[in-house]
């Protein structure tokens, strides 16, 4: 009997490791302080997943109120006038605990886009900044792929302007291909097996942190905003 109940205990450990090595990055923004900047180590699970920016980047940084959700709570990412931009240091990153990209990954995010101003630029890494997946969302919202250095691009739909969308990215390394679903309202945005930017795998560190970096240029447009609720990185699909 006491071997029995040393299996179960065994096995329960098992699925619990697993269902809590599930995520890579987590992030709700729900522990953080309105009106603050992020706090760049995500609290809970799993561990080692991080927000990144340089100081230059604080003034266009906030906790605020969710756009969608009454009584959440998010981070708005805006155009607001910031000195000692370049482009090293105008992105704010999402970079998940250190994984390998031996098995299919899947990264998505919840946000809104809104007013005019620059395009908005979401780029997935390996961590080291080099570009797996880059996604470009224009003023008017149309929605772009790029194909391959130095910048072919695909376009692939629009997202009007102030519309709340998520977008799923589910990512096969092995087969050097993502597929992209933006869920909004009026019909969603599909685009299957599109090539990853850089076919030679020994471009990308393995293990990795992977990563999903937003990025405005240094242009001032203090009514461009994007509102983001929540970003997560995990080996399962959502």
């Amino acid at each position: 009997m006491k071997n029995c109940k040393l299996v179960v205990i065994f096995l329960l450990a098992c699925v619990l490791t697993s269902c809590r090595t599930t995520a890579i990055l987590t992030e709700t923004f729900e522990s953080d302080i309105i009106g603050s900047l992020p706090v760049k180590d995500i609290p809970g699970d799993p561990a080692g997943d991080q927000i990144t920016y340089e100081a230059v980047l604080n003034p266009r940084l906030r906790i605020t109120t969710s756009a969608t959700n009454t009584g959440e709570k998010a981070l708005t990412f805006s155009q607001a006038p910031a000195t000692g931009l370049d482009s090293r240091n105008q992105f704010v990153g999402f970079r998940g605990s250190p994984t390998s990209f031996t098995q299919p990954l899947w990264f998505y995010y919840t946000g809104t886009v809104t007013g005019y101003g620059s395009d908005l630029m979401m780029d997935i890494t390996d961590g080291t900044s080099v570009i797996i997946v880059r996604m470009i969302i224009t003023n008017s919202g149309d929605v772009t792929l790029m194909r391959s250095l130095p910048g072919e691009m695909e376009w692939v739909g629009n997202i009007p302007p102030g519309t709340s969308h998520t977008t799923i990215i589910s990512l096969n390394m092995n087969t050097k291909k993502y597929n992209l679903t933006i869920i909004k309202s009026g019909g969603n945005i599909i685009a299957k097996d599109r090539p990853i930017v850089f076919g030679d795998l020994l471009y990308y560190a393995n293990p990795a942190h992977p990563s999903i970096d937003f990025q405005f240029n240094e242009s001032t447009f203090e009514m461009r905003k994007f509102i983001i609720e929540s970003v997560n990185i995990s080996r399962k699909e959502p």
